[in-house]
């Protein structure tokens, strides 16, 4: 059973918390009573954490839960942004990818996605690995998961994952080998979409065939020099190869075809729970200042109910002459680069924070059906969105959300 970015559905749903007996979370933030609330006492928790100023120690257990703390490099700096719920059963487990953090509001008045899926287990059987889950136990370990549960995912049959495709990225620095850094983040988007659709090369670069919608609740310092290396991974290009000298001297900035979603400030004005939404939304004006940032990207995001913001972080690609097909990106990664990463010259990549998402693949655009709300399908069922597909960009007077700091 699976379902995807329904927005009626509450962590207690997803949990099924009477049948579960191990869980292994990740988030920015957490409100820890209300997050505990949700358990049963014999539940074993593990919590992936950001870094304490006050502690060095990897793992630091309460009477509740056990927090465990993964490499920080720069610990001053770097941050855990993953998302992500891992659910033992007796007989199952279950992978919920979040794009809301374990506090009350991010479940309750903010629109936000879950892409959830369950594979059987059988502890007395050892699966063979397949692409999914050896990019799952990657990333689990990468975030110092204890290893003996992480084990567990030799007993689970993953054939069921389809379509799916695993997107993480990692601080960069530390005892990391810098050979594996082309793993993560926006280098390892462009090996899953050369996969997906390859390279589609000519003999003069790259024919752009590619509509891509950002949905994030951050913006960062942008520039049009990352978009476009942004832009040719999401074509499965490497941004390091020939061809990008190529596409920097014959593409000008508006073939560039991305769209970056944010709240305006009318809108978080107009939303009925205020400041208690604005809150997880977050941008600072001197970032929409710079002379490099990208303000022809910005378009509207317009949430399906309109009392409320969009805390989703998601990416919609429409690929071809039709734009009726393509893939979704739904996780952790904002449209920023300490998400998705930095490129400079030949030396390794950096990224700042731990990032978890999933690329769906073969998501159909042709087959909406507007008089009941459907914006794509996948897997032959309503791929459901809590904002619409909608390229409105930003009006004259129009700015992004600022907030205070």
């Amino acid at each position: 059973m699976s379902y995807v970015c329904n927005d009626s559905v509450t962590l207690a749903d997803v949990l099924n918390a009477d049948h579960l007996e191990h869980a292994a979370l990740t988030t920015f933030v957490v409100d820890e009573p209300w997050l505990l609330s949700h358990f049963n006492l014999t539940t074993a928790l593990i919590l992936v954490a950001n870094a304490q100023a006050d502690s060095d120690a990897k793992t630091q257990r309460s009477d509740d839960i056990i927090c465990v703390r993964p490499e920080f490099p720069k610990p001053h700096v770097q941050i855990v942004h993953s998302k992500l719920l891992l659910l033992f059963y007796a007989h199952s487990i279950r992978l919920v990818v979040c794009t809301g953090n374990l506090v009350e509001d991010d479940w309750t008045i903010m629109h936000n996605c879950v892409c959830v899926h369950d594979f059987p287990m059988d502890d007395t059987q050892v699966f063979p690995a397949n692409e999914f889950s050896l990019a799952l136990a990657y990333s689990l370990l990468d975030l110092s998961i204890p290893v003996d549960l992480v084990a567990r995912l030799n007993h689970v049959d993953f054939a069921g994952a389809t379509d799916v495709h695993i997107i993480t990225s990692v601080p960069a620095g530390g005892d990391r080998q810098d050979a594996y850094m082309n793993e993560y983040g926006m280098l390892r988007l462009a090996k899953v979409i050369n996969q997906l659709h390859g390279s589609k090369p000519t003999s003069e670069g790259f024919d752009p065939d590619t509509r891509l919608y950002c949905a994030g609740s951050s913006l960062g310092r942008l520039d049009y020099r990352w978009l476009r290396e942004f832009y040719l991974c999401v074509h499965g290009l490497n941004p390091r190869s020939k061809r990008k000298y190529v596409f920097d001297y014959s593409t000008p900035n508006g073939m560039v075809d991305v769209g970056i979603a944010f709240h305006t400030q009318t809108q978080v004005e107009a939303c009925r729970y205020g400041d208690q939404c604005a809150q997880h939304i977050m941008t600072k004006c001197r970032v929409y200042e710079e002379r490099d940032f990208p303000r022809d990207t910005l378009v509207r995001i317009e949430p399906l109910h309109r009392e409320t913001l969009v805390h989703v972080k998601a990416m919609i690609a429409r690929v071809g002459i039709n734009q009726d097909e393509g893939w979704v990106y739904i996780g952790s990664h904002n449209c920023t680069k300490a998400a998705w990463g930095t490129l400079h010259g030949d030396e390794p990549p950096y990224f700042n924070n731990y990032e978890f998402g999933v690329v769906l693949s073969g998501v159909q655009f042709d087959k909406v059906d507007g008089d009941k709300g459907v914006q794509a399908v996948w897997k032959e069922e309503p791929l459901e969105l809590p904002f619409k597909i909608v390229w409105k960009p930003y009006f004259r007077d129009d700015k992004p959300y600022f907030g205070t700091f």
